[in-house]
C-alpha cells in the first residue's frame, strides 16, 4: 500500500488541487493532505482559516465520492532545518508516506534533502492559482469556474468573497 503526501495552503482549494488529488489516487492507495500555515487566517494571502480550508477540501472530495484521504493540519515553524521533522510528527499517526507532492520549491528541496521521493507540481496547476482566484474575487471578476462547485457555494455561504475584498483593501 502506498501513501502520498500532498502539501498546500489551499487558499482557496481549487480545481487544480482537486485534479492533483485525483491523479495521486490513480498512482497511490491513499493521500494525506497537509493543510499548511494553519495558524494563518484573515490576511490578504491567507483569508481562510484552517477549518474553512478543510471544509472546502471535504466538500469537493465528497462531491466526487473520493474517500481515500486524511487531512492533517500543520502550522509553520519558520525553521527550514526542523520543518520536515515537524511535519513528520503531525503526519505520523496517519501512516508512513512514500512520496511527497508539492508545488513549492522550498518544500521540494527540504524533502529531497531528507531523503524523500518528491513529485514536482507546476505552481499554476492546470493554469489555476489560488492567488489569481483571490485577486479575481477581490476585483469582483468571474472566479467560480476555477474552484469545484461545492467550494464556490461554500465560499459564498460564509461571505468569504466579502472578506477577501475587505482584506485586499487593507
Amino acid at each position: 500500500m502506498t501513501i502520498a503526501l500532498f502539501i498546500g495552503r489551499f487558499q482557496p482549494f481549487h480545481i487544480g488541487h482537486f485534479n492533483v488529488i485525483k491523479k495521486i489516487l490513480e498512482a497511490h492507495d491513499s493521500v494525506i493532505i497537509v493543510i499548511g500555515s494553519t495558524q494563518e487566517k484573515e490576511t490578504s494571502i491567507n483569508p481562510f482559516s484552517a477549518d474553512e480550508r478543510r471544509k472546502m477540501i471535504e466538500l469537493a472530495l465528497k462531491e466526487d465520492k473520493i474517500t481515500k484521504y486524511k487531512i492533517v493540519y500543520v502550522s509553520d515553524i519558520h525553521n527550514n532545518k526542523e520543518w520536515v521533522s515537524h511535519l513528520e510528527r503531525y503526519v505520523e499517526p496517519y501512516g508512513k508516506f512514500d512520496i511527497v507532492y508539492t508545488g513549492s520549491e522550498l518544500t521540494k528541496k527540504l524533502f529531497k534533502e531528507a531523503g524523500y521521493k518528491v513529485h514536482w507540481i507546476n505552481e499554476r496547476i492546470n493554469g489555476v492559482s489560488a492567488s489569481e482566484i483571490r485577486l479575481r474575487i477581490a476585483k469582483k471578476m468571474v472566479w467560480e469556474h476555477m474552484v469545484p462547485a461545492s467550494v464556490s457555494k461554500y465560499i459564498r455561504s460564509i461571505n468569504s468573497d466579502e472578506r477577501i475584498r475587505r482584506l485586499s483593501e487593507e
